[in-house]
């Protein structure tokens, strides 16, 4: 652990935080935060990109472990309903192969290399089978998957309604829900 004394003065334009905020404006810590993990690393730039991985490692003090899911192993799922349970940080991101894709938004609205929590995973029973799926927040509170198990899409009306008063929550908030497939 690294001791980090800083001041509350945070970097503002027109009187609005620059980074880190909170939706309604009154929270402080998550900037005060940002700044401390700013000035052990250097400046705020060097927050910029990076990995996941690192700041979850920085920030818990905790081993972390990368998956790539084109060689996951088949028990991914599993370990990942596992891993949350037992109150496990989990990332996910999109690969970009070049900087021009670098925060490129998909035609599902998906960002690619953007930083992405993964925050549950559940199978529910659509038409006697089952189906797993991952709900996913966008940290940025907005642009959310459009594409099967999104916020109001049609695979909702194919589960029951216990099922889907546990499970949707509907709102534009940046957190959805999308098939393990499709993960």
């Amino acid at each position: 652990w690294v001791d980090v004394v800083i001041d509350d003065r945070l970097p503002t334009r027109d009187g609005k935080l620059l980074f880190v905020h909170s939706e309604e404006g009154s929270e402080f810590w998550g900037a005060l935060l940002e700044k401390a993990y700013a000035k052990a690393n250097g400046c705020y730039e060097a927050l910029s990109g990076g990995n996941t991985i690192e700041g979850f490692e920085d920030f818990t003090g905790g081993i972390a472990e990368i998956f790539t899911l084109s060689k996951a192993p088949p028990q991914l799922f599993k370990i990942i309903q596992k891993a949350l349970r037992l109150g496990s940080l989990i990332g996910c991101s999109i690969a970009v192969t070049s900087s021009y894709e670098t925060e490129a938004i998909t035609t599902l609205k998906l960002v690619k290399g953007h930083a992405y929590s993964l925050t549950a995973a559940e199978e529910v029973n659509v038409r006697g089978q089952q189906v797993q799926l991952v709900r996913i927040r966008n940290p940025w509170g907005q642009v959310e998957w459009t594409g099967p198990w999104s916020d109001g899409s049609r695979e909702w009306s194919y589960i029951s309604e216990d099922e889907k008063s546990k499970l949707n929550k509907v709102a534009e908030d940046g957190e959805f829900w999308m098939s393990y497939s499709d993960f």
